[in-house]
């Protein structure tokens, strides 16, 4: 049962341009199925990175039925912000696998010369932190409004940009405001940010709404494997709906970032076929070459069995060889694709409430490095998998085949 390795040195260093060829082909084949793999786990996550530092799993809107042109100027409500009425977010609330909702008011102020957006949160102390509610952890100078009071924190950006600041005063629908702090966006979190936040109370009064109206929810799951079934469970009973998902961002990376993340086993099973092919390909190759040697090695005494042992001993060692070669293209491919930088939009899709703004104003989107990261699967697969399926391969196209004798083949 031993195998002569001796044998299976010389016979690689010999036909060392062949060995060389199966060598580099396997080691690429094994970098573009592991890296396939690690991209789209990368963009999955990228796309979760703003509903993490919000603290949500969905965010739910009602769109209008038709798109339409402002008819009048002042406070209005977004026309991808429709109200929500309260039965509806206490249906939301108790949506199987929801573990958290809170609303928000958004409101749109259409000024002669300016497009400011509002969001009014609940300063309640047991508010939940989802979405603009983060505000609290987003403050970076002065302090929060007072419930009821006509105080309003400032976007960062926005305020440096029209010099507002702790005590200044700012009109909003004709109605003069303090500005009680600044808040600084965590990164991803520009998809809802306003350039104003003040009391939900307060902003209802404003717009003249209804006391328990809303017209965003923000949902936290209990198990984010359910953010899709219930996505399209609330699609499925509120009208209108529009329901944001990291899928739904995920279609905003653009096509080829959607398709790897999207099907992301389809892929990686295309390409370990391919791989799988390659590999066979370059055995059956080596093997078609060798027939001579391999008959003559019969002839002389080496039993069928022997034979096997012996090629697929010197496949599993190029498919070794092949990882292991592998682990360092993937290291530097990983560290390469670590420095790719991606945009996060800066706002949901259909609407863009904090980037409108007089003087040219225009919050920029968040620049974010993708999100790679190697497991030990992505270590140990590349070189056991090379190895196994290279062996198998070697001793499976060994076998005697019947269409010619040894001598035939000798002569051949």
């Amino acid at each position: 049962m031993a195998i002569h390795w001796r044998y299976v040195r010389n016979e690689l260093a010999y036909r060392w341009k062949r060995t060389a060829l199966l060598i580099a082909g396997i080691a690429l084949a094994v970098t573009l199925v592991t890296t396939l793999d690690i991209l789209s786990r990368a963009f999955a996550d990228l796309a979760t990175v703003p509903f993490r530092n919000l603290g949500a799993d969905l965010i739910v809107q009602r769109s209008a039925m038709q798109s339409a042109v402002p008819k009048e100027m002042g406070i209005i409500l977004p026309y991808s912000a429709e109200p929500i009425a309260s039965d509806e977010f206490k249906r939301l609330a108790a949506e199987p696998g929801v573990a958290q909702a809170a609303g928000f008011v958004l409101l749109w102020n259409l000024g002669k010369g300016r497009f400011v957006s509002i969001t009014g949160v609940s300063l309640a102390a047991d508010a939940p932190a989802l979405g603009p509610g983060k505000v609290r952890n987003w403050l970076i100078a002065g302090r929060l409004p007072n419930p009821g009071a006509r105080e309003v924190l400032v976007e960062r950006h926005y305020g440096a940009f029209f010099q507002l600041k702790p005590g200044s005063s700012v009109d909003i629908g004709g109605q003069q405001y303090a500005v009680a702090g600044v808040v600084d966006i965590l990164e991803g979190s520009q998809i809802v940010a306003s350039n104003f936040y003040m009391d939900i109370d307060e902003a209802r009064r404003l717009a003249n709404l209804p006391t328990t109206l809303v017209n965003q929810v923000f949902l936290k799951l209990s198990d984010m494997a359910q953010t899709e079934s219930v996505k399209n469970r609330i699609a499925a009973w509120m009208s209108h709906a529009s329901v944001t998902s990291p899928g739904t961002m995920l279609q905003l990376f653009g096509g080829v970032s959607q398709t790897i993340g999207r099907f992301r086993l389809v892929a990686v099973l295309a390409g370990a076929l391919a791989a799988l092919a390659l590999g066979a390909t370059f055995v059956f190759g080596n093997l078609v070459e060798r027939s001579r040697e391999l008959a003559i090695l019969r002839v002389i005494g080496w039993e069928q069995k022997q034979v096997r042992r012996e090629i697929a001993a010197e496949m599993a060692l190029q498919g070794l060889i092949a990882g292991v070669i592998a682990l360092g293209l993937l290291a530097l491919g990983g560290n390469l694709l670590a420095h790719i930088n991606i945009n996060l939009p800066a706002s949901l899709p259909g609407e863009n409430p904090a980037s409108f703004a007089g003087g040219d104003f225009h919050l920029s989107a968040s620049t974010v490095a993708l999100p790679v990261t190697l497991t030990m699967w992505d270590w140990l697969s590349g070189p056991v998998l090379a190895t196994l399926v290279l062996a198998v391969c070697g001793w499976w196209m060994a076998a005697d085949r019947k269409s010619k004798s040894l001598w035939a083949a000798i002569r051949a």
